[in-house]
């Protein structure tokens, strides 16, 4: 494991969108929209950063399953992660856009996968606090 400056750039990028994710979820009136969008994009950020520090080249993709997949080959531990990271990903550009919303229910479970995410790159990467 090689947590170099860029893989901490990773690393902080996708901790302002969860702290951006939370900030959205306790104001008035909570924009569930965006919550999951910043969500999406924290877990994005999350799976590059373990991906660049066990030596990957990640994607240019917004695809969370296509990067927990390749995490999960280079470490099984992503595997519990694969039933819980569903829906994660169309935050990213379904309800970007008109037509399509999304509701407080799953935003507030799109919170719940990213913290998951969150978790487990910090525990691989042996981030603390």
């Amino acid at each position: 494991m090689n947590v170099t400056p860029e893989v901490m750039d990773w690393v902080r990028k996708a901790e302002d969108d969860l702290l951006a994710s939370r900030r959205v979820a306790e104001g008035t009136p909570p924009l569930p929209d965006q919550i999951g969008f910043f969500c999406q994009q924290a877990a994005e950020k999350y799976l590059k950063a373990f991906l660049l520090a066990v030596g990957q080249s990640p994607p240019r993709t917004h695809d969370v399953d296509v990067l927990l997949e390749m995490c999960a080959v280079e470490d099984p531990a992503f595997e519990r992660l694969r039933p819980m990271v569903g829906g994660l990903t169309e935050f990213a550009v379904v309800f970007r856009y008109p037509g399509e919303w999304s509701d407080m229910a799953a935003a507030s479970q799109a919170l719940i996968k990213a913290r998951e995410i969150q978790t487990l790159v910090r525990k691989k990467l042996r981030l603390t606090a």
